[in-house]
């Protein structure tokens, strides 16, 4: 070995200790599911600010919930006048009055307000839950990410062991004689490529623990190590079942109470075109040269539409609510879409992982240990054997893959179509 491979060697080492090592003393347990989950719900952002939105369905609520919209206006007034009782006399005299004025809607107006508060806070409740369920998914997504490189660093780990004890043993024989150098320098290179295989694993393991602390707002130091099966608990449900679900999902739901609610404003404003009627009830004293008078008045005041009808306000709502039955019905459409493909991708993952596990990796082990029987004999020669072992190195990731896909496609399929809830806080 050169001094440059040596080198190369010293540093992908280090760098494989530093964040192997580094993250385990930062989160000292490794999380399961659960555990994670817990998190994610707890200070997650996102969710938190989705959650801050209700204030604002509930504050419509609230006003639109009152006996009456509009307020009763209350007025009183104070006079002072002067009455001329004689030629060169004046007497000063106080008047006052007090009313009070109720503005009410005649078209039922106050009925479809209060629709659709009622409908827009369901809308909110509905969108909190989807994101919860957004937020599981992602968490979950992150989840098996990490685990699926922590499966691939033992793996790689594993091997390297193999080829850095079948390269110790190969430079003896070249230096026995037994092996050519060609041999010892296809050792040593192999041993460096599954050096650096191990290190960019890492990094990529660096990054996906970074991810996942994002999500579940860890401190900045904090890079979780996960524990757990990569491969997925086993399912009941047929596609159809799947398209099924999709009605009961949070944010279908949403979508249709948002219509609904869209549905409500637009009957609110074709019906503010008619006029509202007010009512005011009047009591005022006033005074006169033969004392003071006690007068109560009742007064009507109703607007006539001539020249306003409400067209703008009419239009905005025809437009929110037509968009909203678009929104659904292409939602709609693209999840169905979405799932059937989920769906397609699923079957034929659960093929390669069925063939990996039953045909391919279990003859390759078999091969592997023979090889190396044989290659510690002196049967084979030692490039034969690192064949054989980037073959089990090989087909061991093509099986982690397949774990990862096929869970990851089963993670997908239950959130669009809405199969699972997740378990929610008390509150």
């Amino acid at each position: 070995m050169t001094g440059l491979q040596r080198f190369a060697a010293l540093v992908g080492f280090g760098l494989w200790l530093f964040i192997s090592f580094a993250p385990a003393t930062l989160h000292a347990a490794p999380l399961t599911l659960d555990q994670a989950w817990s998190l994610a719900i707890s200070s997650n952002a996102d969710l938190q600010r989705q959650i801050a939105n209700q204030h604002i369905a509930d504050g419509d609520f609230q006003d639109a919930r009152g006996l009456l919209y509009y307020n009763p206006v209350l007025n009183l007034d104070v006079r002072q006048r002067n009455i001329q009782q004689s030629p060169g006399d004046n007497s000063r005299r106080g008047e006052w009055g007090a009313g009070v004025a109720q503005t009410f809607e005649i078209a039922g107006q106050q009925g479809w307000r209060r629709n659709a508060a009622q409908q827009s806070q369901q809308a909110i409740a509905l969108d909190i839950a989807e994101e919860y369920r957004s937020l599981h998914a992602q968490m979950e997504e992150q989840f098996v990410t990490v685990l699926a490189i922590q499966k691939r660093i033992e793996v790689e780990q594993r091997i390297l062991t193999l080829i850095e004890q079948n390269t110790a043993l190969s430079r003896k024989r070249v230096q026995a004689g037994e092996d050519s150098l060609l041999d010892g320098n296809l050792a040593v290179i192999d041993t460096e490529r599954a050096r650096n295989q191990l290190s960019a694993l890492n990094e990529q393991l660096l990054r996906a623990r970074a991810q996942l602390a994002a999500t579940l707002q860890l401190g900045e130091t904090e890079l979780p190590a996960v524990t757990g099966e990569l491969m997925p608990a086993a399912s009941n449900y047929t596609l159809s079942d799947l398209l099924d679900k999709l009605a009961s999902r949070p944010a279908m739901q949403s979508l249709l109470v948002k219509e609904s609610a869209a549905r409500s404003r637009l009957q609110l404003q074709q019906t503010l075109k008619y006029p509202d009627l007010t009512v005011s009830l009047v009591n005022s004293r006033e005074a006169t040269m033969a004392g003071d008078d006690n007068i109560t008045s009742v007064g009507l005041s109703l607007p006539l539409p001539l020249f306003r009808r409400n067209g703008a306000g009419i239009g905005r709502a025809t437009a929110e609510f037509t968009q909203s039955e678009i929104n659904r019905a292409a939602l709609t459409r693209n999840v169905k879409a979405a799932i059937q493909a989920a769906w397609l991708r699923r079957e034929n993952i659960r093929e390669r992982v069925s063939r990996l596990d039953k045909e391919v990796y279990p003859r390759l082990e078999q091969n592997l240990k023979l090889a190396k029987i044989a290659f510690e004999n002196g049967e084979i020669a030692l490039p034969q054997l690192l064949i054989l072992q980037r073959q089990t190195v090989d087909a061991q990731r093509d099986i982690i893959d397949a774990q990862k896909d096929i869970r990851l496609v089963q993670v997908e399929l239950e959130y669009l179509s809405g199969w699972l809830m997740p378990s929610l806080p008390a509150n």
